[in-house]
């Protein structure tokens, strides 16, 4: 068997960016700017540990199609992938519609909440998958 280190490094963008939508939340219950400003930041360092998750997650499957994993593990980690990509992009997108800006726009917020869900559902399933390997 061989140490995969994607299931170890994924839980930091992920926790980064659920406790993001937590102060998003307080963003907009409060309109105090400082949970807005905690929020891009949490998403920031969350964009840079989704770099290391994905370039690890690509490694440990590498490896896992080196060995011969079926195909059903390969198939379920593209669906896995698309939803893990689709919450980066989600964030970037946030990321850089708060880039040096004063406001906060609401698409920002509604997005980064969507982000929240799908990386959730990423997380999930990639658990699942991990469970099966």
């Amino acid at each position: 068997m061989v140490f995969l280190y994607h299931p170890l490094i994924v839980h930091f963008p992920v926790a980064l960016w659920m406790t993001s939508a937590l102060f998003e939340l307080l963003y907009v219950a409060r309109r105090e700017n400082l949970y807005a400003t905690v929020a891009r930041f949490l998403i920031g360092l969350g964009l840079l540990g989704a770099a290391v998750s994905i370039a690890s997650g690509w490694i440990d499957l590498l490896t896992q199609v080196k060995l011969g994993v079926g195909t059903g593990i390969v198939i379920q980690h593209r669906i896995h992938s698309v939803l893990a990509y689709g919450a980066t992009a989600a964030y970037l997108a946030v990321f850089l519609g708060r880039w040096r800006r004063p406001d906060v726009p609401g698409w920002t917020i509604a997005l980064s909440l969507i982000g929240a869900l799908v990386i959730a559902a990423a997380g999930f399933y990639g658990g699942e998958l991990r469970r099966v390997m």
